[in-house]
């Protein structure tokens, strides 16, 4: 029997104490505590504390109407325990409207990584979380989409979970074509853009590859020998044998934006930024850096850098050219 019970344990075993009575009706002390292994005499001190217990009304104070009560009379005389009054325990629980729009997010978010076996799982939890109504709405702020994952994700999850290589066909940054066989890592979303974190069996060293530079993704047969090694989910952009280094200003509230490619704050610029340096694996990649925190972060060097990003945005901006 246990005499000493943390302020926790306590709070614990009141809440469990109230269901127990509901069902079981007016039961003895002895027997309370033999079920929830607690001495009697601490269970006694904690019997009396029902009567301050409740759930507050629309006054937002506690009321009498408010309160648990229970037969004072048989609990002291008799080391009975009986509630006579319930509050608030027939009440269903329910997410607010933006806990039920979070978790339907993280379903849709995760969905591309989980296996065959689950998806029917996720999507029947997604479309009861966004049937039901909000506690605290009367109108529905998110809708349950059908629309298809892009197939690449679901390969590529699924050579992850069953351990087999991976092949696909990965245009880089310059626009060069290569076949890769890989042993993939980590799948991971950075930015609103896929990565996988890869072994690259024809460099023979950990690559980062954007998803959607991917093309023709396919499972091979021969088993993957690596596995993730514990480090961070995300995908660590910084390469293996380092190119070129960046500097850039950023402002403090982009820096996570940018967490995936390493970058070293060097100090403060301008009020409200902070200058860093980022090592990329070719001075085109400095692109990557801007589309993740576009208009809070300026590439400053190499010159090679500057103009891979110059020559982008030209090329974005002629799309909109009368």
């Amino acid at each position: 029997m246990r005499e000493n019970l943390t302020t926790a344990d306590r709070v614990v075993l009141l809440l469990a104490l109230i269901p127990y009575l509901i069902e079981r009706g007016p039961t003895p002390l002895d027997e309370l505590a033999h079920t929830f292994q607690v001495d009697r005499r601490v269970l006694r001190t904690l019997i009396p504390f029902l009567g301050t217990a409740g759930v507050p009304g629309e006054t937002r104070t506690y009321q009498d109407e408010d309160l648990f009560d229970i037969d004072w009379e048989a609990f002291e005389e008799h080391e009975i325990v009986s509630l006579t009054k319930v509050i608030a325990v027939d009440d269903t629980p329910r997410f607010s409207a933006t806990e039920s729009a979070a978790l339907v997010a993280g379903l849709h978010a995760l969905r591309p990584m989980l296996p065959e076996s689950e998806l029917q799982v996720a999507d029947g939890i997604a479309a009861k979380l966004a049937a039901v109504e909000p506690a605290v709405s009367a109108h529905a702020l998110v809708s349950v989409s059908s629309d298809p994952e892009p197939a690449s994700l679901a390969v590529i999850a699924g050579a992850i979970d069953a351990g087999n290589q991976l092949g696909f066909d990965y245009r880089d940054v310059r626009g060069a074509e290569t076949q890769r066989r890989v042993e993939p890592l980590v799948l991971a979303q950075s930015s609103g853009t896929w990565y996988l974190r890869a072994y690259c069996l024809d460099r023979d060293d950990e690559r980062t590859f954007a998803v959607d530079r991917m093309r023709w993704t396919r499972p091979l047969t021969s088993h993957a020998t690596r596995r993730a090694d514990g480090r961070a989910a995300l995908p660590v952009l910084q390469p293996s044998t380092p190119g070129v280094t960046a500097r850039v200003a950023i402002r403090e509230r982009a820096l996570s934006s940018i967490a995936g490619f390493v970058p070293r704050v060097q100090g403060a610029g301008a009020p409200g930024w902070l200058l860093a340096e980022v090592d990329l694996a070719l001075p085109e990649v400095a692109v990557r850096l801007v589309q993740a925190a576009p208009g809070d972060l300026v590439v400053e060097a190499p010159a090679e850098a500057r103009e891979a990003v110059r020559l982008w945005a030209e090329r974005a901006l002629a799309q909109y050219d009368a």
